[in-house]
């Protein structure tokens, strides 16, 4: 499954869900509510782990940050793991890590074959919706 926008692209390859952001994305409160209600639409309300692409942002404000690390901005996701490719990207991740705490575990990775490795421990069996109803998986 896969899904376009023109904030991020989004797809879930064996149970993992990808999200790739734009090139050049800057994420204000209002970016990040968007990116967050498109994830949840396109999963369905599936709880599962995400990788996170982040070499298209070029900047995060407080606020977007706050939220994506809240319990709001989580919500549907198990873990996360944030492939850093560059010194910036790396430098906005631990940046991310350090000042907003999350509910979930969040990890930084520069190789996507060692984030999928670490998030198969939280893929669940039956992965089920907010509502306690079993996804059907494609």
């Amino acid at each position: 499954m896969e899904h376009d926008t023109p904030l991020v692209h989004l797809r879930i390859k064996d149970n993992i869900l990808i999200a790739s952001y734009r090139k050049n994305l800057i994420i204000d409160l209002d970016v990040a509510h968007k990116i967050v209600l498109q994830r949840q639409s396109f999963t369905r309300g599936q709880k599962m782990p995400a990788i996170i692409l982040s070499q298209g942002v070029t900047s995060m404000d407080k606020p977007a940050r706050e939220y994506l690390a809240s319990e709001e901005g989580t919500k549907g996701l198990s873990a996360t793991a944030i492939i850093v490719n560059s010194p910036f990207s790396r430098s906005l991740g631990n940046f991310f890590l350090m000042v907003n705490k999350t509910s979930i575990p969040v990890k930084l990775f520069s190789k996507i074959s060692h984030a999928q490795k670490w998030l198969q421990q939280f893929i669940t069996r039956n992965q089920s919706n907010d509502h306690g109803q079993t996804i059907k998986r494609d």
